[in-house]
């Protein structure tokens, strides 16, 4: 009866992992393109020079696919 109630709990954690990297890849992605976008749309000004900042946009963009791909993987296809 234990041994269930373990395997149940822990099929709900693993459920629940993966969708944090999705949403966590989400929030790195709009990070990156507001780093990339921002001063040229007029969102917002910064101080270091917008070569600097398109390539920490680049750098969070690129983390945040990997997480939003990380979090698919281990979601659909990461069957046991």
């Amino acid at each position: 009866m234990e041994r269930q109630e373990e395997q149940t709990n822990s099929r709900q954690e693993n459920k629940y992992r993966p969708m944090g990297e999705l949403i966590r890849g989400i929030i790195f992605i709009l990070f990156g393109l507001f780093a990339i976008f921002a001063e040229k749309l007029g969102m917002g000004e910064f101080r270091i020079s917008p070569t600097s900042m398109s390539v920490v946009g680049a750098v969070l963009l690129l983390y945040g696919l990997f997480r939003v791909y990380n979090g698919i993987r281990k979601l659909f296809f990461n069957r046991n």
